[in-house]
C-alpha cells in the first residue's frame, strides 16, 4: 500500500528559515502539482499573483490534478449528472488558473475526473469501463470550456498506475485490461481533441524491482497507452510502515528503468519529486534530500522535474522557494499518493500564504478525511 498524496494538504507545517541554501538546487523545478486544497480558496488576484511568482522561478508548468473527485471535490462549473451531488464546489479554481496561468505565460494541465473507491482492489474490466466513460464526459465537458486556448498543455489522468496492482492481485486484471479498459480510451479522446497526455504512476522499492517496473511499462506501452509524458513519482517523501518507498540512494536505478522503457516507445520521461518529508510531518523535505532527488532524476535522463505539491509548502509558501529555491537562469540544461480522498471535513479556519495572500479569514478550509 502506499500514503495517499491528499495526506499532504491544508495540514502542511509552517518552514523553518534556512533550511534551503540556493547553491543546493540551482535551476530546480520546472512545474509544480496544484491539488486545490489550498488554491480553491484563493481569490483570481491570489492566483493571478502566485501564476507569476511560479514563473518567475521557472516552475512553469502547473498540473491541476484533479478537475473532480467523485463526492468530495469539484473544481471546474460542471453541468454534469453525477457531478451535482459533490459536497464542495470550489468551481472557480480550474477558470481562475486558466486566466492566471494566461498572463504569466505558464503551461497547465487539466486533471480530469477521479474516484478511488475501487481503484487499489483492483477494479474490473466493467469498473474501468465506467471509470473510462465518466472521465471521457468531464473531457467533453473541459474541452467545451478551454478548448480553445493555447495555455492548456494537456490533460493529467489522476488515477496513479502502481505495477503491483496490476500483477496477479485479481485473476484476469493485467496491464493490457488496464489500457484498454481504462487507460487508452481516455488517451485517444484527448489526442483527438489536440491535446496532450499525462500520467504519474508510482511504485515500491519493497515490492519491485528496476527490472520488473521497466517490464510493466513496457507493457502498458505495447497495449498502446504511449501518453506524452510519463511523470515517475519517484516515491522518496512516502513510505509504509516506517519503510520508504524509495531512498535517495536507490531511486536512481528505477528512475533509469523507466527512463529506457520510454525511450523505446518515444514517451517524454519527467520525474514527479515529491517534496514532503517521509515522517508523516506533511511538511517540506530538507535540502540535502530534495538536492539528491533532482540530481537522481536529472542523471537518469528527465526531460522536466515537478514538484508534489504546493500544499506541502505550509504556512510559508513560495516565500520559502523565492528565499531558498530561485530560478537559475545561466542554466545551460533544460529540466524537463496519493490521492484517494474521502468525504471532508472541516478545520478551523487558518491563513495560507502560498503566494503572498491569505485566505478569507471567514472562510473555513477543507481537508479530505484520510
Amino acid at each position: 500500500m502506499f500514503v495517499p498524496r491528499h495526506k499532504f494538504c491544508l495540514a502542511a507545517l509552517a518552514l523553518f528559515a534556512g533550511a534551503f541554501p540556493v547553491s543546493a538546487v540551482a535551476s530546480n523545478l520546472d512545474g509544480v502539482f496544484d491539488a486545490g486544497w489550498t488554491t480553491a480558496y484563493q481569490s483570481a488576484d491570489s492566483i493571478g499573483h502566485m501564476h507569476k511568482r511560479l514563473h518567475a522561478l521557472g516552475m512553469e508548468h502547473v498540473v491541476l490534478q484533479y478537475a473532480a473527485v467523485e463526492k468530495t471535490h469539484l473544481y471546474y462549473p460542471s453541468a454534469l449528472d453525477f457531478l451535482q451531488n459533490t459536497e464542495y464546489r470550489n468551481n472557480l479554481l480550474f477558470p481562475m488558473s486558466v486566466e492566471a496561468a494566461r498572463a504569466a505565460r505558464n503551461r497547465l494541465w487539466l486533471g480530469l475526473y477521479y474516484d478511488g473507491e475501487n481503484w487499489y482492489s483492483p477494479p474490473s474490466a466493467e469498473q474501468l469501463d465506467s471509470l473510462a466513460a465518466r472521465n471521457l464526459l468531464v473531457l467533453d465537458e473541459l474541452y467545451g470550456l478551454y478548448g480553445g486556448d493555447s495555455v492548456v498543455e494537456g490533460v493529467y489522468i489522476p488515477q496513479e498506475i502502481a505495477r503491483y496492482y496490476w500483477d496477479g492481485l485479481r485473476e484476469g486484471l493485467t496491464a493490457k485490461t488496464l489500457a484498454e479498459h481504462f487507460l487508452n480510451p481516455v488517451l485517444q479522446a484527448a489526442r483527438a481533441k489536440g491535446w496532450k497526455v499525462m500520467a504519474a504512476p508510482f511504485f515500491n522499492q519493497n515490492l519491485e524491482s528496476p527490472d520488473t517496473l521497466r517490464s510493466f511499462f513496457e507493457s502498458l506501452f505495447a497495449a498502446g497507452f504511449i501518453p506524452d509524458v510519463l511523470a515517475l513519482q519517484d516515491g522518496v517523501g512516502a513510505s509504509d510502515g516506517g519503510k520508504a518507498h524509495a531512498d535517495t540512494a536507490t531511486v536512481g536505478s528505477y528512475e533509469r528503468a523507466v527512463a529506457q522503457a520510454c525511450s523505446q516507445y518515444n514517451v517524454e520521461f519527467w520525474v514527479d519529486l515529491e517534496l514532503f518529508r517521509t515522517d508523516d510531518s506533511h511538511a517540506l523535505a530538507g535540502a540535502s534530500r530534495v538536492s539528491a532527488q533532482l540530481d537522481s532524476a536529472r542523471a537518469a535522463g528527465a526531460a522536466r522535474v515537478i514538484g508534489y505539491d504546493l500544499a506541502v509548502l505550509g504556512n510559508a509558501g513560495l516565500d520559502s522557494l523565492e528565499k531558498w529555491m530561485p530560478h537559475d537562469t545561466s542554466a545551460t540544461v533544460s529540466v524537463g499518493r496519493r490521492p484517494v480522498p474521502g468525504a471532508g471535513r472541516t478545520v478551523a479556519p487558518r491563513y495560507y500564504r502560498l503566494n503572498g495572500a491569505r485566505v478569507n479569514p471567514g472562510q473555513r478550509a477543507v481537508l479530505p478525511r484520510r
